[in-house]
């Protein structure tokens, strides 16, 4: 009976273990660096600027992160924003975003004048906001 109860107490203590490293590594989020993580509403009218969609565990938004992060940092002044779909989920769908990651690009009045739908590599990524007029 002794034996029983520690091997429970053992057990408990590794569920609670595996549990706090669960927590730990999904706190972990794709590092964008200085790109403004928000919501769609929050997103500021009054210039050009991109907007890409993406989620929590979508290994094509998590291979974009580092490519956005690093032309943010070489274009401080570019306005770039990120907005989790897991987290603002109505953002998602009031932009009509059917597929991850997708690139909107926006007028100065707020007005979509580009999309792109899926993954896209560094040149390409700089290609659209020259295209559009964000860079």
């Amino acid at each position: 009976m002794l034996l029983t109860h520690y091997k429970l107490q053992g057990f408990m203590m590794f569920k609670k273990l595996l549990f706090i490293l669960a927590l730990t590594i999904s706190s972990f989020a794709y590092d964008f660096g200085d790109i403004p993580k928000v919501n769609l509403v929050d997103i500021p009218k009054g210039e050009r600027l991109m907007i890409q969609f993406g989620k929590t565990k979508c290994i094509w938004c998590e291979h974009m992160a580092p490519y956005l992060k690093e032309i943010k940092s070489e274009n401080p002044n570019v306005p770039i924003y990120y907005i989790n779909t897991d987290k603002d989920i109505l953002g998602g769908i009031n932009a009509e975003v059917e597929v991850l990651p997708t690139s909107i690009f926006w007028d100065e009045e707020g007005k979509e004048v580009g999309r792109y739908e899926g993954y896209l590599l560094p040149e390409q990524i700089m290609e659209l906001l020259e295209k559009y007029g964000v860079l």
